[in-house]
């Protein structure tokens, strides 16, 4: 008995390529990461092609990111608002500092944007 390919969700191609590009990676890194041509991760991409599910969880794990991460129909998700990729991959690494790190980081952020906020105040008077 053949088991049906399940259905990813319609913003998998762009989910995949914005988190490939968050990695800095082009489609022939990922490619040779996976075992797979560039061909088929452009396909992939573009939606023209589904990964069987054994190639997803592959691709997960070679982008380091969770199945939930790559699959979920999210339209707030971190990886859609933040446009910056170099943005993208620092926060990332942030989430793998220890938690006070995290919170001194926090910390120095939220001073930084009362500064500018406080600094765009200033030149409105």
């Amino acid at each position: 008995m053949k088991v049906k390919q399940p259905e990813l969700p319609t913003n998998f191609p762009q989910r995949l390529k914005q988190i490939r590009l968050s990695r800095g990676w082009s489609q022939g890194q990922l490619g040779k990461k996976l075992g797979v041509d560039l061909q088929r991760i452009s396909k992939y991409e573009r939606g023209t092609s589904s990964p069987p599910i054994g190639m997803v969880v592959k691709i997960a794990s070679t982008l380091e990111v969770s199945l939930d991460y790559l699959l979920r129909n999210e339209a707030d998700l971190a990886v859609n608002k933040i446009k910056n990729p170099q943005l993208l991959k620092k926060i990332e690494e942030i989430e793998n500092l220890p938690e006070k790190d995290q919170e001194t980081l926090t910390i120095l952020l939220d001073a930084f944007i009362k500064k500018r906020k406080f600094e765009a105040l200033a030149t409105e008077v």
